[in-house]
């Protein structure tokens, strides 16, 4: 068993009671600290108690949303090195570019797959957060369905995310496909 003082600590941030306590039990059997937020304002009080290791949030929640949560970890020099990961029911791209802009380091699509959610996590652990920076770095500037965004992550943060997301589809289409010829 590992010592308590070397655990890693996980903030939960979900209104949804039945997510929350889903994730945090998920997080838990696999060793995890873990505490859950009911939104971002409540979130910011728990981080200025104690620095988590890594923060998941739902994104759409009353007085402070997912991506005003990330932005405030990732504009924070604080605490930019602490790993956001957004989790959502959207599927759109409006959404993705969104989670990018704030400086997410992953996206979980909900329903979450739990074996892919904690090799994803563990993944992060290992990989460390990639945040620019050097002076001089610029936000990367992309034009899409009309609008500019302005992504503050580096091309190596961009791609993990992309592949994630394009990996997080393909399994759910994959699940799709295997219910089809099978159903319950």
């Amino acid at each position: 068993m590992t010592d308590e003082n070397e655990r890693t600590y996980i903030l939960i941030v979900e209104d949804c009671d039945e997510q929350g306590a889903l994730l945090r039990h998920t997080l838990m059997k696999h060793n995890y600290i873990v505490k859950v937020a009911k939104n971002g304002r409540e979130a910011m009080g728990l981080i200025q108690e104690e620095i988590p290791n890594m923060v998941f949030t739902d994104i759409l929640m009353p007085e402070m949303d997912g991506f005003e949560l990330c932005n405030e970890i990732k504009n924070n020099p604080d605490l930019l090195h602490v790993p956001v990961v957004l989790l959502t029911a959207s599927w759109d791209m409006e959404t993705l570019l969104q989670g990018l802009e704030s400086g997410a380091d992953l996206y979980f699509f909900k329903p979450w797959d739990k074996g892919h959610l904690l090799s994803r996590t563990e993944e992060i652990f290992k990989a460390g957060v990639f945040r620019i920076e050097e002076k001089g770095d610029q936000p990367l500037k992309v034009q899409f369905g009309g609008k500019q965004h302005s992504i503050p992550l580096n091309r190596q943060q961009i791609l993990r995310q992309l592949l994630s997301t394009y990996e997080s589809m393909v399994n759910e289409k994959k699940k799709n496909f295997k219910n089809q010829l099978h159903p319950k």
